[in-house]
């Protein structure tokens, strides 16, 4: 007794080292990235100029020919930390908007907050199987690269990863012990987390029924508090955003709008419309989505499959180069688009309806991460960039790596913390419900399942002899 009394200290240093050493290896690559991988996206600039518009003029809007004008396209989360980012380090950084240097405080504060998402990951596991479950955990979130990749990117995906962890983390926690301080920090993760980007109301679906099976043996009244608390709090912060909406547009629109396009705007609607009856993979949506209709599409970048007959090609030919002449909407080109979207539907539903979104699921699944990374996009032709085709191989099968291992440890979480692992299970299937409505395939679209599959993967080295959830025998 008096032994195991001395050793268990030397246990939890042994732990507290190895946990350390993790988070530097975890530190130490978010560093690599941020020094050679670091870059802008389009939307990075977009959010900082609604940023500082509404910082700086109190408009939350964006600058188009010198003037600002108000925009619904973009949630208020992420513009929020910039503008408050900005607000505290521009005297330091003297920094010209729209530069890598500009967005250093937001890097650093991602780089932080992925790591702090890392350690919620490694608590959730262990407090399912133990402490070296938990280590496991640790060490597959810290050394991912493809989450540490995003960690220095301007994006929202980041935060996004941190708040959905946040929110699992204060779910397994009311789990074990019923109390209301719970609900009130989930019901803000679940806030934070839409406020960034609004699929993430998926999460609240996942997480909210789960609170009123988790107090089965309660009355009806008392199992409906806690879900009708979090439901309240969590729709809270969207009444000043909505009010806002409706008095400046005259329109009820709570979250951002699928189109991405403010009221009276109009979306390229048929394109996109024929653009699902071939799009499939990353490559179109960079060759062709990303394009229309400002910037030009080479229709010899369209793969076969874009094209059924021979007057298809032509008839998509001449409307792409109509489109690329002008730079901006045709009602002509899009009838023109329309034509052939119902063309191809009718030909084809089977392909339309079920396999096109199914292989579009795939590819956003299992598509070699590199969308962020100096790869080509077409990484898989060899004889062009031999090395490069072999790090994108590599690259995918890492994912890939990542999948099989939750897919092996998923049985074995499910057995100690059933509720708290369907919850997360869920969510990931309504997730890949709604990819199966996208236009676009875009990898970055399944990065929030990696907390979740981290969580499930680590429990495949969970020892079942050690005690769950944190006991004593683990430590605090």
């Amino acid at each position: 007794m008096h032994a195991a009394l001395i050793g268990n200290p030397d246990k939890q240093r042994h732990r507290g080292l190895i946990a350390a050493l993790l988070l530097l290896c975890g530190f130490l690559l978010r560093l690599y990235f941020l020094q050679k991988q670091a870059f802008l996206a389009a939307d990075s600039v977009l959010y900082q100029d609604i940023a500082l518009n509404w910082l700086h003029h109190h408009i939350y809007g964006l600058t188009e020919a010198g003037q600002i004008r108000a925009t619904l396209i973009r949630l208020p989360g992420y513009p929020a930390i910039l503008a408050t980012l900005w607000w505290l380090f521009d005297p330091l950084l003297h920094a010209a908007p729209g530069t890598l240097r500009s967005f250093l405080p937001v890097l650093w504060l991602q780089i932080a907050a992925d790591l702090v998402t890392c350690c919620m990951v490694g608590l959730i596991a262990r407090r399912i199987g133990g402490t070296t479950c938990g280590l496991a955990a640790l060490a597959l979130a810290c050394l991912c690269p493809f989450t540490a990749n995003y960690a220095v990117v301007p994006l929202t995906e980041t935060f996004t990863l941190f708040f959905l962890t946040l929110a699992f983390y204060l779910l397994q926690r009311w789990l074990a012990d019923r109390r209301t301080l719970w609900i009130l920090p989930l019901a803000f993760a679940l806030s934070c987390s839409v406020l960034l980007r609004p699929d993430q109301g998926l999460l609240a679906v996942a997480i909210v029924p789960i609170l009123l099976i988790g107090n089965g043996n309660e009355t009806l009244r008392k199992r409906l508090q806690p879900a009708i608390l979090c439901v309240a709090l969590t729709i809270l912060p969207f009444v000043p955003w909505t009010v806002r909406n409706y008095r400046t547009f005259h329109v009820f629109q709570p979250i951002a709008p699928k189109q991405a396009t403010d009221p009276g705007e109009p979306a390229p609607i048929h394109f996109e419309r024929w653009f699902r009856t071939w799009g499939a993979d990353f490559t179109s949506t960079q060759d062709a989505y990303w394009n229309y209709p400002e910037d030009p599409i080479n229709a010899a970048d369209l793969p076969e499959r874009a094209f059924d007959t021979p007057l298809q090609r032509r008839q998509t030919e001449r409307l792409l180069q109509q489109a690329g002449y002008e730079g901006k909407l045709n009602p002509e080109v899009e009838a023109g688009f329309e034509t052939l979207a119902q063309e191809r539907i009718a030909a084809h539903p089977l392909r339309y309806y079920v396999l096109l979104p199914l292989a579009r699921l795939v590819n956003m699944l299992f598509h070699p991460r590199t969308e962020m990374l100096p790869v080509a996009e077409r990484w898989w032709q060899f004889s062009k960039h031999p090395a490069q085709t072999i790090f994108a191989l590599a690259y995918g099968a890492l994912n890939l790596a990542y999948f099989f291992a939750a897919i092996a440890g998923f049985r074995f979480a499910l057995k100690r913390e059933r509720l708290l692992v369907l919850s997360m299970a869920g969510y990931i299937a309504l997730r890949c419900l709604l990819l199966l409505t996208l236009d676009n395939p875009e990898q970055r679209y399944t990065l929030e399942f990696f907390p979740l599959l981290i969580v499930f993967a680590a429990c495949f080295w969970m020892n079942p002899g050690q005690p769950p959830k944190g006991s004593s025998a683990d430590g605090p």
